[in-house]
């Protein structure tokens, strides 16, 4: 009985340790995975505080009272895309992960071995979104902080520098589920931009601007969350001073983080690039 009751004594150890071990490596997971997704969330956080604390009332951007982008604002922008531009293979890699497992639903059926590779797929690419957002976005911060230019005037110039390309068919479908050219959030900051070049233009002496354009622009912008700045096309002004740069915007354009540069933060983002 002695020996039977070793023989137990030793069996219950062994299961007490593989539950251990069951509960603690998917703890370990869980911990490792927690800090190599939110510690980049954090830099990219720490760096947009910086960037308001550096720029001050420089965030509360105004356009000029024509709307027009100035030479040298546009060509701070471009070196900007240079360095965003960078960022772009790497999003379509992660991107591949949710775009197999979209493949795979149209099909009515899909083998084991397929469906197999697609959970690996959607796995490793669920692992390394929130960390490339957090990459990103810090990037992006340090970038706008380098060139003390502020969200609101990046997000303004990257609004009508790509305006066609935010609304054509294709690039709306990957940046959302739904086809918007834009989020809500983002679509208030460049409204914004609107009511504060109209804000402008009403302390000028003269009639020199008809606001009425830009007053139409501000209610279809009111009434629709999801409208892109000017969307039915900017006015003339607007577009004489982006095209003497159209070839090299167009050059910088990535349409997998489209959908990315004008919101604030990658916690929002990461919905965006989820959806």
């Amino acid at each position: 009985m002695l020996v039977m009751g070793k023989k137990k004594m030793s069996a219950s150890k062994g299961c007490g340790f593989l539950i251990a071990a069951m509960i603690a490596v998917p703890v370990l997971i869980i911990a490792v995975v927690g800090v190599r997704t939110w510690i980049p969330l954090i830099g990219a956080g720490n760096a947009l505080e910086q960037l308001d604390q550096s720029l001050g009332l420089k965030t509360e951007y105004y356009p000029v009272p024509s709307g027009e982008i100035p030479a040298d604002r546009m060509e701070l922008f471009l070196k900007q895309r240079l360095v965003l531009v960078s960022a772009c293979d790497d999003y379509s890699t992660v991107q591949k992960g949710f775009e197999s497992v979209a493949t795979l639903e149209k099909k009515d059926s899909g083998e084991l071995q397929e469906v197999g590779s697609v959970a690996l797929d959607l796995g490793s690419a669920s692992l390394a979104i929130t960390p490339f957002l957090g990459r990103f976005f810090k990037l992006r911060n340090e970038t706008l902080l380098e060139a003390e230019m502020g969200l609101r005037e990046y997000s303004y110039i990257f609004a009508l520098a790509y305006h066609d390309l935010l609304l054509s068919k294709q690039t709306r479908q990957e940046i959302f589920s739904d086809g918007s050219a834009l989020s809500p959030e983002a679509s208030i900051m460049l409204k914004d931009c609107l009511a504060r070049q109209l804000e402008v233009r009403s302390q000028m002496q003269g009639d020199r601007f008809d606001n009425e354009e830009l007053e139409i622009e501000l209610k279809k912008m009111t009434d629709d969350p999801g409208r892109l700045l000017w969307q039915d096309g900017p006015p003339a002004a607007i577009q004489a001073s982006i095209l003497p740069y159209r070839e090299q915007l167009d050059q910088f354009f990535c349409k997998a983080t489209a959908g990315l540069e004008m919101e604030q933060d990658a916690r929002r983002a990461l919905w965006i690039a989820i959806e």
